[in-house]
């Protein structure tokens, strides 16, 4: 575990250092903040292939996947060092493309590959921790990326992360995961696509996070748009003034990813996104205060929180998904749950023109309110965790039939009472 997540760390701070460069290097090349802004379009539109790399993820060993796919994906960032002209901006363009797309394979498969890492009454843990890690390195990349970009160009941007990505080879190619090989399910790829989805449908729990989230994540995504316009309009700083935000959140964001992995034992991974999800709201509201220090608070509060509903959901997928199918149902839950956030924020970016910022904070805190009330009122989430992710068997080894792991049926228990 001190590999995956030494690896996994180091690999986003590549990853966030290059997507925070590659609009301000666009804009240095052609001038235009127009396609500046493509950057991300790119990026997000690589992820909306989801369903079918879960596919992919579940049927092929996820370690080797893993392995292959950023080292390929290194490779692909290298290209970017040859990019010095205007004319060269596509190069970008297709790598941010195909960046997305590759990670949507190694995130599938990472998830797929944590439960077997992990004792089962730790897994909500190993998830905080990671978000612990993921919000903390986010006080340090956007110097690191901007800061090279300005010294030394977007080589030098490029040249960290592969570098990052070499690193995160390394320390997969020595974690040690026992994995069976998976059988051809000797189905039509489109229904076997179609299984992740199915799943997704058939199984409360999930549909219910699934549909929760997908709500809540595209109002969240108006945070985009909302921050320049509250650190503007709001309290008359300039944009650069955005920063103390991003401090705010991500100091708070180490402390809520800690204390996730301890609470989603207590409450379960549905009620610690409802947590998640109530916190974000307000939120929204403390945002709507036009003073500095009020918007700090809110800023903070809004760290605390995210990782309350990440931990949650991504435990709580883990828990319930058996783990032939992860890879599908991890694909279809970032399809529908990508696809809201993209949509969230072009729509906040839209709304903004014609709508004073506070209204869409209030906004934000009404569907958020609503999301948390129905997930809370739901039975299935009161109940904690459901496992459904372990194979069956005694001590925890698999039962294969004709090389086919069989899964355990869906049974509730409440986290409070699973021992090791």
């Amino acid at each position: 575990m001190r590999l995956y997540f030494l690896g996994n760390t180091l690999s986003q701070i590549g990853d966030h250092a290059l997507w925070l460069a590659a609009g301000i290097w666009v804009k240095e090349l052609t001038g235009s903040t127009s396609k500046a802004g493509l950057c991300l379009f790119f990026l997000s539109a690589g992820t909306l292939l989801s369903p079918l790399t879960g596919l992919l993820v579940d049927r092929v060993r996820r370690k080797p996947l893993i392995l292959v796919t950023n080292s390929l994906t290194g490779l692909l960032v290298l290209s970017l060092t040859l990019v010095h002209r205007a004319d060269q901006v596509w190069m970008i363009y297709a790598v941010m493309f195909l960046y997305g797309l590759s990670g949507t394979v190694s995130g599938s498969a990472t998830a797929a590959l944590l439960p077997k890492m992990v004792p089962e009454e730790l897994l909500g843990r190993a998830n905080g921790l990671s978000q612990a890690l993921l919000q903390g390195q986010r006080l340090i990349t956007p110097a690191l990326g901007v800061g090279l970009l300005a010294l030394y160009g977007g080589s030098a941007v490029a040249l960290l992360d592969a570098a990052s990505f070499a690193v995160g080879v390394a320390c997969w190619s020595l974690i040690d995961v026992d994995e069976d090989s998976p059988s051809p399910s000797g189905k039509h790829w489109t229904r076997d696509t179609a299984a992740g989805f199915a799943f997704l449908v058939r199984t409360p729990v999930l549909r219910q996070l699934t549909v929760t989230l997908t709500a809540g994540i595209f109002v969240m995504g108006f945070f985009e748009t909302l921050g320049i316009a509250i650190v503007t309009t709001g309290l008359h700083h300039s944009p650069s003034w955005a920063g103390v935000i991003v401090t705010a959140m991500g100091i708070t964001g180490v402390i809520g990813g800690l204390s996730a992995g301890v609470l989603v034992k207590r409450l379960g991974p549905g009620r610690l996104t409802a947590t998640g999800l109530a916190v974000t709201g307000v939120c929204a509201l403390v945002l709507a205060v036009p003073d500095d220090a009020v918007v700090i608070g809110g800023s903070a509060l809004l760290g605390l929180g995210l990782p309350f509903v990440t931990v949650g959901a991504v435990t709580a997928m883990q828990l319930n998904t058996p783990n032939e199918l992860m890879g599908r149902v991890a694909g279809v839950d970032n399809f529908l749950v990508g696809g809201g956030q993209a949509l969230g924020i072009a729509t906040g970016a839209a709304l903004i023109s014609v709508l004073h910022y506070r209204a869409l904070c209030y906004l934000v805190a009404g569907v958020l309110a609503l999301a948390t009330l129905y997930l809370t009122t739901r039975p299935e989430q009161r109940h904690g965790a459901v496992t459904a992710t372990r194979t069956a068997g005694t001590g925890g080894a698999a039962v294969t039939t004709g090389g086919a792991t069989a899964s355990r049926r869906l049974v509730p228990l409440p986290v409070r009472r699973r021992r090791p």
